[in-house]
């Protein structure tokens, strides 16, 4: 019963601190977005060259 607790309010304060940042920085979900999306093509870019090296 603790645990189920315990991740209820972890859940709800990650809930509370994201609405925070939220509107303290409005643009930070749509720069965390743009973000992702570079850092995925240039992992995909990386793990294709890891892959051609290795053949």
């Amino acid at each position: 019963m603790k645990a189920i607790t315990f991740v209820a309010g972890l859940a709800a304060g990650m809930a509370v601190a994201t609405a925070a940042v939220t509107a303290m920085y409005p643009d930070v979900s749509r720069r965390m977005l743009r973000d992702s999306k570079r850092m995925w093509r240039n992992g995909k870019r990386t793990a294709m060259r890891l892959g051609d090296m290795l053949n």
